[in-house]
């Protein structure tokens, strides 16, 4: 929600989901988080946004595609579920075979480069989130940095899009390989986890 607000003052953005009621709740210009910057822009904002729970309707002449979907973390197994993530780059691909794919969900370091040699695509990208929940769009519109990991055609355009979206000036964007990304952003993680167990001990 926070990603579909931000782009959607200034872009063309079809926000897809397979609950047909959470959609419907987009399109009257409501939230499906609890995020009160992001319920001020779909009721005050102009924003250029639609929901939809049809893949080919979202995907239809799309520049970028933003994945972001759960994956569970076990932190018992060590593992990330990225199913979700297979599914929806797979059938983005199939609509949309030359969009940017940008990588927005929690995966596991490697996990980029590998689903580019299964799908024999240069198109796929990640780029790690900084938000704290409650926040998400106050943090976009506000970014520490910007991350794009990959060597993806759009990947600079895309860290533009979100620069000329923010209120935030002069925001510093990071370009890396895929791998170094996801390992920042697996770090951030484990920092978290640390600091959230030593709280409660």
């Amino acid at each position: 929600m926070s990603m579909s607000a931000l782009l959607a003052q200034k872009n063309e953005v079809v926000a897809l989901d397979i609950n047909p009621e959470r959609m419907a709740l987009v399109n009257r210009g409501l939230s499906t988080v609890a995020d009160s910057d992001i319920e001020h822009f779909l009721l005050e904002k102009d924003l250029h946004l639609s929901a939809t729970t049809i893949s080919g309707d979202a995907y239809s002449n799309a520049d970028f595609i933003v994945v972001a979907t759960p994956t569970d973390y076990d932190p018992e197994t060590n593992f990330f579920d990225t199913s979700s993530v297979d599914s929806v780059v797979k059938d983005a691909l199939q609509h949309s075979p030359s969009a940017t794919i940008i990588i927005k969900s929690t995966i596991p370091v490697g996990y980029t480069k590998k689903l580019r040699q299964q799908l024999d695509t240069d198109q796929i990208a990640f780029s790690p989130e900084f938000l704290r929940e409650g926040n998400a769009l106050f943090d976009n519109l506000y970014p520490s940095r910007i991350i794009v990991g990959g060597d993806a055609n759009g990947c600079t355009e895309f860290a533009e899009l979100l620069c000329d979206c923010a209120i935030k000036q002069d925001v510093e964007c990071l370009f890396m390989g895929s791998c170094e990304a996801e390992a920042l952003n697996y770090s951030r993680i484990l920092i978290s986890r640390c600091v959230y167990h030593f709280l409660l001990s």
